[in-house]
């Protein structure tokens, strides 16, 4: 695949994370599935910005602002320290969480493979950006599902996750 036609697809990746974020943050009623979410919207909108940047310079010498794994941690621990008691989730709640987890997997996957075909550093560094991208976003829907099905299971299996975070 064509470096110009990968980046239109990674962007198309982004733009549906986007939509599909907002639009479950609009739809729940739970606060935890709220902010989750809109925190992946605004994080995809970073990563629009990049690749459309990265299109138009045609340099891979743009400023990678996305979030790391240390910086979901983070966040996931604040949020969940705000909600302290079981929420629960709807249908469309976990249906969302499911999209969601396919949409990260996909990205990841399809990322992976463009770093492996890539014929520059810059440009494989690109790729391993937005792939570590998506494996933080998939590790913080993952958290955060099952954060809201069950708190006290949560803490009592994954304390060492939040006590990283904080």
């Amino acid at each position: 695949m064509e470096l110009k036609e990968a980046l239109q697809t990674a962007l198309d990746f982004e733009q549906k994370g986007h939509d599909i974020y907002g639009e479950a943050a609009e739809r729940t009623s739970n606060p935890i599935v709220k902010k989750t979410f809109n925190y992946l919207a605004g994080e995809e909108i970073h990563h629009i910005k990049e690749i459309k940047e990265f299109i138009a310079t045609e340099s891979p010498d743009v400023e990678l602002k996305g979030d790391r794994l240390e910086g979901v941690k983070k966040f996931f621990t604040t949020t969940v320290r705000e909600f302290k008691e079981k929420t629960e989730l709807s249908d469309d709640d976990l249906k969302a969480h499911e999209t969601a987890l396919e949409l990260e997997k996909s990205s990841y996957d399809f990322y992976e493979e463009q770093f492996g075909g890539a014929g520059d550093e810059q440009t494989k560094k690109f790729f391993k950006f937005l792939m570590e991208q998506e494996n933080a976003h998939y590790a913080l829907i993952q958290k955060a599902y099952h954060y809201a099905q069950d708190p006290t299971a949560f803490y009592s299996e994954e304390e060492g996750w939040l006590a990283e975070g904080g």
